[in-house]
């Protein structure tokens, strides 16, 4: 056992990571222009409210057309275009000031990312809301699970929309959380994938019978230090 242990490496920073994914603030000056910049595509549902125009307020599904139906005002074009630039074309549309137009996406459908590994939640699909961070897409998440390990963090994309060779990413998580080194937290892009790998003390625990892993545990967890 105490072999194993000189390999198993420092579960005290690990379980810091974890705490600190969800205790860490979204940064604003990280995020900003994110909700901005999503393009808009069916089937997302927009919420669209005109002041000069109360019969108008409501939500709109971006129909397979790209189009939303705005009543008298037919049916508009909105696919591929931001948030910004559809309130610029609502307020030409119907002869309102573009202060008075105010628009949001209420549902994103059209586009998600996919989780893969030690993410609360296990493997599951969540909806892309534009370019955020890794970290911040984790902390939307949930967070990580006590297994993972923050150095096995991977984006791969795989560029099968435009043909291109898939590219993957190496997230640093330990940095960026601990050491706010934010360098390899990248934005993230439409159907990318995210996986965060596991520690090898998971692993090694997972091998070992479910009665002995308390005693497993107490191994190799830290030893409070003693009092001067």
């Amino acid at each position: 056992m105490a072999a194993w242990l000189g390999t198993l490496g420092c579960a005290p920073e690990r379980s810091q990571v974890d705490q600190h994914i969800m205790a860490e603030p979204l940064a604003a000056a990280r995020n900003q222009g994110v909700p901005e910049s999503y393009q808009v595509l069916h089937p997302d549902v927009l919420e669209v409210n005109l002041r000069e125009h109360p019969d108008l307020q409501g939500k709109y599904e971006v129909q397979i057309d790209g189009r939303i139906d705005l009543k008298q005002y037919g049916r508009v074009r909105v696919e591929g275009r931001t948030a910004p630039q559809i309130i610029q074309m609502l307020a030409e549309e119907t002869g309102s000031t573009r202060d008075g137009v105010v628009v949001r996406v209420a549902e994103f459908r059209s586009q998600h990312l996919l989780l893969f590994g030690q993410i609360l939640g296990w493997q599951r699909r969540i909806p892309y809301q534009g370019p955020e961070t890794v970290l911040d897409v984790l902390q939307r998440a949930g967070g990580i699970t006590w297994e993972a390990a923050p150095d096995k963090v991977y984006v791969v994309r795989t560029h099968v929309a435009d043909d291109r060779r898939a590219e993957i990413f190496h997230v640093d998580l330990e940095q960026v959380v601990m050491k706010n080194d934010h360098r390899t937290n990248i934005r993230v892009m439409p159907f990318d994938q995210i996986y965060v790998g596991e520690t090898q003390q998971a692993r090694v625990e997972k091998a070992i019978p479910i009665w002995m892993r308390p005693m497993y545990r107490t191994l190799w967890q830290p030893k409070p230090e003693a009092a001067p």
